[in-house]
């Protein structure tokens, strides 16, 4: 289960806008490559191509040009399908870090609230070194 992290591009009086960023969360986190294969933050460089993907399930790729790795509070976001499936991500404890909702809209995720409903990327297939596998798994 992938939470869909909404990118730094909406106005706050906490810091400018800065579209090119997405506050991506903690280094053990995946995210989505552009060949649909998954990769954990602290494995990424400048160059990567990754999926950003937009809340109507269009799909795009996007060269990472740089990347920071900063020590910062975090918050554990946990979710559960209507499967009961479960997931969980850890974000930045920011006015600026959001999630998708399941209208669309950018949560901050200093405003979730429970029974919050967000945008998730689910997948029924278990992964091994950020490739597809047949099989079983129970994340946790």
């Amino acid at each position: 289960l992938l939470a869909l992290v909404h990118g730094e591009t909406i106005e706050s009086h906490f810091v400018p806008t800065r579209p090119f960023r997405v506050n991506a969360g903690s280094i053990h986190s995946y995210v989505l490559m552009s060949d649909n294969s998954t990769k954990y933050l602290s494995e990424l460089k400048a160059g990567d191509e990754v999926s950003v993907i937009s809340s109507s399930g269009g799909v795009r790729k996007c060269i990472i040009g740089r990347l920071k790795i900063e020590r910062r509070p975090f918050l554990i976001i946990r979710f559960k399908t209507k499967n009961e499936d479960v997931g969980q991500i850890i974000l930045q404890q920011a006015e600026t870090v959001r999630l998708i909702d399941k209208y669309g809209n950018a949560l901050s995720v200093t405003e979730l609230k429970i029974n919050d409903e967000i945008m998730i990327r689910q997948q029924n297939q278990m992964r091994h070194i950020g490739k597809p596998l047949e099989g079983e798994m129970d994340e946790k």
